[in-house]
């Protein structure tokens, strides 16, 4: 019975050591409320948006002229490949590998002891066709004259037999003296009819003849061909590409020798975007032709746009230009970058290239933010030597403020300080 009280005793202990943390940490709680609640408000501080610094330049449309990069290759459709016109040894190989000649220059020489001999023959055999030909009709107008002849012997032989048999039949003659004369009337009449015979053919003899004169005049035209093509000078000025023998080398009929490339040949064929093409068709169309310029090893050469490829491809259309005063250094290959002026196009804005963004939008200040403006990028344009972007846009009227500094964080409605550069403009 004793135990009873002691085991309650124990009991109310464990329920205040459980209850006394609880309780403290309640009116813990209860005190920083009603602190927090009935103590003084700190007053807010006002953070001030940020005003960004930029350039900015005033939007005036015109007529400008775009200038449009594009990148090309040299080329020179108009390369001549030299082959040999007959077997024989190269005499004279005076000039390498892109060595540049003028007019009339030595390219290649072969020897003329392997083309004189057929020359020869040929001129040989045509002058004997010749011969024969004239012959033939001195031998036609001796035949004639001696028709005549001969039908008068044929006549005379003729009347000796009819005697003959006459005295014969009055046993005048003898047997012998009869077959005597019809000898000599067939021997005349083989006679005539020989020479009718060789008066007759004469025409067929003649064309014959005629016909071997024909094919002996062409053999002679092409061993004098070959003899010409076996000494080869440049055309015109050019340059010397791809030499494949050596001289002292024997070649055969057809063997390549060398390239030659001519001066005037050399063209630059570069991709136009499709949706520059339409304004550079119609232009062409109008028999205008384009002006272009590129750098080329040091140099700034020019360039005419003559005509726009048969095909095109969903990247774009082939230009071919055409330089306006090839020089020695051009050489097939070459890769090249150049600008094309594309024709004046109105309602134009030029503006420097660090107002564009992303190659398709500007920022126009109004009210101290930036308004985001689409725009089409046109190229580029040069303003008073400055070469500047050249873009269109509706949304952009003349007296627009657009800026020209490249923010980083550029977005819609962001807060802009403009510069103070009334004056500037594109």
């Amino acid at each position: 019975m004793a135990s009873e009280p002691r085991a309650r005793h124990w009991i109310r202990l464990g329920f205040v050591r459980l209850i006394l943390p609880l309780l403290i940490i309640a009116l813990a709680a209860g005190g920083y409320i009603w602190l927090t609640q009935t103590g003084p408000t700190p007053p807010r501080a006002d953070v001030a948006e940020r005003a960004w610094r930029v350039d900015t330049a005033v939007v005036e449309p015109g007529t400008h002229q775009p200038r449009l990069t594009l990148t090309g290759e040299v080329e020179n459709p108009d390369r001549l490949l030299i082959n040999a016109p007959l077997t024989a040894r190269v005499a004279r190989l005076p000039v390498a590998d892109g060595d540049a000649v003028e007019q009339g220059d030595l390219l290649v020489a072969l020897d003329p002891a392997d083309y004189e001999p057929p020359l020869r023959r040929a001129e040989a055999n045509l002058a004997d066709l010749q011969a024969q030909i004239q012959e033939a009709r001195r031998a036609y107008q001796s035949d004639q004259q001696a028709l005549e002849i001969e039908q008068a012997l044929v006549d005379t032989a003729q009347r000796s037999l009819e005697r003959t048999l006459t005295l014969q039949s009055d046993e005048l003659a003898s047997p012998s003296e009869v077959e005597s004369n019809r000898d000599a009337l067939n021997q005349a009449r083989l006679a005539l009819n020989t020479r009718e015979e060789r008066v007759a053919t004469f025409d067929a003899r003649l064309a014959s003849l005629q016909a071997r004169r024909k094919a002996a005049e062409a053999d002679v035209r092409s061993a004098r061909r070959d003899a010409r093509r076996s000494r080869v000078e440049a055309p015109g000025a050019g340059i010397i590409t791809g030499r494949e023998v050596a001289t002292g080398e024997r070649v055969s009929t057809s063997q390549a020798l060398l390239t030659f490339l001519p001066r005037d040949g050399f063209e630059v064929r570069a991709l136009i975007p499709n949706q520059r093409a339409e304004p550079l068709l119609r232009a062409l169309a109008r028999d205008e032709h384009p002006a272009a310029e590129a750098q080329l090893l040091g140099g700034t050469v020019a360039l005419r746009l003559m005509r726009l490829g048969g095909s095109a491809s969903a990247r774009g259309v082939t230009g071919l230009f055409q330089f306006e005063a090839p020089d020695r250094s051009l050489r097939p290959g070459e890769v090249i970058r150049m600008e094309l002026r594309m024709p004046a196009m109105p309602d134009t804005i030029a503006v420097p290239q660090s107002a564009l963004y992303g190659n398709d939008r500007v920022y126009r200040v109004r009210d101290d933010r930036l308004e985001r403006v689409a725009v089409e990028h046109l190229g580029t344009t040069r303003v008073d030597g400055t070469e500047r972007a050249l873009i269109r846009s509706g949304a952009l009227t003349a007296g627009d403020r657009i800026a020209t500094t490249q923010l980083p964080n550029a977005v819609e409605g962001l807060r802009v300080q403009p510069a103070d550069d009334d004056g500037a403009s594109p």
